[in-house]
């Protein structure tokens, strides 16, 4: 627009935007300028007023899809530490002797598991193994919460002194063969840990017999932090 012979510049100049002070409104960080006069500030409409777009939900969580996609890795209990924890008790350990270990997903890595294997071993004596596990992910709200997150299981397995072997899975179908099944896949971001926890309980343990935890799965193609 030309005026007098000058041209007036008009301010196009995006606010910067800080917290802590005010919470920003589209209004706040617009200045109450017209759209043809601002930069790139990506507003919406929602039951009627104005609100910002959350690139969170429009960008970022549909990609957690697209990870899906990408088979990277085999998760199937083939390699101690990584996707397989075995415990060994020790003969004569006293009852309520735990025994604990972590799978830890690697930094920058995003795994998805269908089924979680929890075998028992018999005991070999009077003695009872139980078994539970933990994912960090989850929030424990017992009276006095773990610190590895909530337990899978209400109660620990406690097969007897028999043993015995428990599947824990992810997807539509495992739902159909028991309700504590569920119907996604486990998405395990970078960091995340699965702590299981082998128990001696009723008597002494009469021999050392290995307990095994396993994740089936995959690694995926990490696209969302």
């Amino acid at each position: 627009m030309v005026n007098m012979g000058k041209q007036k510049v008009v301010d196009k100049t995006i606010q910067a935007m800080t917290t802590g002070v005010t919470q920003l409104t589209p209004a706040s960080v617009t200045g109450g300028r017209a759209a043809n006069t601002l930069g790139v500030v990506p507003i919406g409409n929602y039951k009627g007023e104005a609100r910002f777009l959350d690139l969170d939900k429009l960008a970022n969580q549909p990609l957690v899809w697209a990870e899906q996609q990408h088979i990277l890795g085999i998760l199937d209990g083939r390699e101690e530490e990584y996707d397989l924890q075995t415990l060994a008790t020790v003969p004569g350990e006293a009852i309520g002797t735990p025994h604990t270990a972590q799978l830890i997903v690697p930094s920058g890595e995003v795994c998805y598991v269908h089924a979680i294997e929890t075998v028992i071993p018999a005991s070999l004596g009077a003695n009872i193994i139980t078994a539970n596990w933990r994912c960090n992910l989850w929030t424990d709200r017992a009276a006095i919460p773990s610190t590895n997150g909530q337990a899978f299981h209400a109660a620990d397995l406690n097969f007897g002194v028999g043993g015995g072997t428990q599947w824990d899975e992810f997807g539509v179908i495992p739902l159909l063969w028991a309700a504590t099944n569920k119907p996604v896949s486990l998405r395990l971001p970078g960091g995340a840990i699965l702590t299981v926890t082998f128990t001696n309980t009723v008597a002494v343990a009469a021999a050392a017999v290995n307990c095994l935890f396993r994740i089936y799965g995959y690694v995926a193609k990490a696209l969302v932090a």
